[in-house]
């Protein structure tokens, strides 16, 4: 029913009562926070229904203040959709500023309850920074910045909130840390915006990721000394009790025969690279490496590996995974160089991968925070380019509740048509057609392609983009801003020449740190010295080698602290839940026949 907002005030009591008579209706509960904290300030000693009545039947100087004891009420009855009619109807006639605040931030639980966070915020915005009303606010702001994945803002919130609710503290502290273990280290390094309430568990967290041992037991001694009041998290007092230990032995299985030989030296040569580098370090000069062929590995070699060494690297091929699963001791740690098809979350097992999976969802996530929202999506037919861009509209469905616009081509002929028909530049060229015929005479004009699209994702190899690229550049109409064009690492060879950068003009795509410009690093002189003539896919798996072996130290805390990074050749890592190692990239761009690394919010 839509309600005149122009219509007397007695009226609209009136519609407002045939139209909230309804039964409540009964919703799925979401999955994302809702509000719960606090409930109105307002008693309600009467029913919705029963306020409803009282205005009806009000003088009309007195139904606004009637009318907002029954919107708060409908909210305590969980029927929020009926306190928003009532609002939205109620909220232009409101001249007293403490009404409005009630009416505005009843307005923003109610929305944020039904999951509209974005209007929620609006409402939110409009009430004053009072200290009335200071407690709702903070649980409203803290539980949008949840909506919107803003973890820091969200315990900073509640941060806040503690202090002004100390019966809530001990929930709310624990809510406080958990959002903190979502925080990555370079956010977590950041002022708090000038609140000090957050501040003790900023500094706890980094305690928790950049100490261990002795160490971080005396600093931890030392921030209960000055936060007494405050309790120590039970996952940190483990991490403190956990005690560190550093493989003596590991065994490391490759293939090092057969036709992925050449991967698996690749990988050999990071490992030993960062062995090497690492033995500068006291505490690693005593490891010793053993390197098994996992082509021609027996069942002495896998006792051998499950009697004799404290961890295990590798195996790299899924198919060799779940067998030495099942062989190893459930206690023995392993870093396998690989997933399972199917997530498990398994004790000392964890799993590192360059997964392109990871890339198609990273680049989703870029493209929703920079404010695209019509990106279309170009892949070859192959089967690794169609999981990834699987994984791309899968994530962008979860972040922006919306099913991207996709084409695929099957060969370099069928490009420029999937290109035409995605970018509707074809209808225009058929326009332009009817409009000679009927004229009879060369029309001098421009086909327009469509205009609801704001980015171009492809997923399609290095060979191919080199086809695409100036395809998509061709295709948009010169009246017409370009559109962007996005890609990950697997559109992008170091191999290129000078004319194929030329082709790749203004291409922007994700890779990993050891393969961009800037990586000035002796070690990165001294790979390329020593092998001159590797190409792409070997030299990800040099660094996929390094970064395992550096990793093996630091999986207990990466799996204990949700947010904890360390800075790779292969990027950010970072652990899930399951033990798996997810990568975040930088980003290069070609531009002027070079590639340059992009700065990176």
């Amino acid at each position: 029913m839509l309600l005149n907002r122009k219509r007397p005030l007695p009226l609209l009591v009136l519609l407002l009562s045939a139209c909230t008579s309804a039964p409540p209706v009964v919703h799925t509960p979401p999955s994302k926070p809702v509000v719960t904290e606090p409930q109105p300030v307002v008693k309600q000693d009467y029913s919705a229904q029963q306020w409803l009545t009282m205005a009806k039947q009000a003088n009309p100087e007195k139904q606004p203040s009637l009318l907002l004891r029954a919107a708060e009420a409908w909210q305590a009855e969980n029927r929020c959709e009926n306190s928003l009619k009532v609002l939205s109807v109620l909220l232009p006639s409101l001249t007293d500023a403490d009404a409005k605040d009630r009416a505005h931030l009843l307005q923003a639980e109610c929305l944020l309850i039904l999951e509209q966070a974005e209007l929620a915020s609006e409402s939110l915005a409009k009430v004053r920074l009072g200290v009335q009303y200071m407690a709702r606010r903070l649980a409203v702001s803290a539980q949008l910045a949840e909506f919107s994945y803003q973890p820091l803002v969200a315990a900073r919130d509640y941060a806040e909130l503690a202090s002004l609710n100390p019966a809530k503290e001990a929930e709310l502290f624990s809510k406080i840390w958990t959002l903190l273990q979502k925080v990555d280290d370079r956010a977590l390094s950041l002022p708090a915006n000038g609140t000090t309430y957050l501040n003790p568990w900023l500094q706890l967290a980094a305690i928790s990721r950049q100490l261990q041992g002795q160490r971080l037991q005396t600093a931890l001694d030392d921030w209960k000394k000055r936060h007494p009041r405050l309790p120590l998290p039970q996952s940190v007092q483990q991490l403190a009790s956990t005690t560190v230990t550093i493989p003596q032995s590991i065994a490391v299985i490759l293939p090092m025969s057969g036709r992925l030989a050449s991967q698996g030296e690749a990988l050999r040569e990071g490992i030993l690279a960062a062995y090497f580098d690492n033995n500068q370090d006291d505490i690693q000069k005593n490891v010793k490496l053993n390197f098994f062929d996992s082509n021609q590995i027996t069942e002495e070699d896998n006792q051998r590996i499950a009697n004799e060494f404290d961890f295990v690297l590798g195996p790299l091929l899924k198919e060799n995974i779940e067998p030495l699963l099942e062989t190893l001791p459930a206690d023995k740690p392993m870093l396998v160089l690989n997933r399972l098809d199917e997530p498990k979350a398994l004790n000392n097992r964890y799993f590192y991968s360059l997964a392109p999976e990871d890339e198609a969802e990273q680049l989703a996530t870029f493209l929703a925070q920079k404010g695209y929202v019509r990106p279309v999506v170009v892949s070859s037919d192959r089967q690794l380019f169609q999981r990834m861009a699987q994984s791309f509209s899968q994530h962008w469905r979860e972040l922006v509740k919306q099913e991207p616009k996709s084409v695929s081509f099957s060969d370099n002929k069928s490009m420029r048509t999937a290109m035409e028909n995605l970018l509707d530049v074809q209808h225009s060229k058929q326009r332009i057609e009817q409009v000679e015929r009927l004229v009879k005479e060369e029309v001098h004009n421009f086909a327009r392609n469509r205009r609801d699209v704001d980015a171009i994702v492809i997923f399609a190899t290095p060979g191919q983009t080199e086809l695409l690229n100036p395809i998509i550049e061709s295709s948009i109409s010169p009246f017409a801003s370009m559109v962007p064009v996005f890609a990950t690492s697997r559109s992008y060879s170091q191999e290129l020449g000078a004319n194929s950068l030329r082709d790749l003009r203004n291409l922007t795509f994700l890779d990993m740190p050891w393969m961009l410009p800037g990586d000035d690093s002796p070690l990165k002189a001294q790979s390329q010295s020593l092998w001159p003539n590797r190409n792409d896919g070997q030299s990800r798996l040099f660094a996929m080698g390094y970064d395992a072996y550096g990793l093996i130290p630091l999986l207990p805390r990466l799996a204990a602290i949700e947010g904890m990074q360390k800075q790779g050749l292969t990027g950010r890592l970072k652990m899930d839940s399951f033990g798996q190692i997810h990568r975040e990239l930088p980003m290069g761009k070609v531009s002027q026949e070079k590639v340059i690394r992009l700065a990176m919010d």
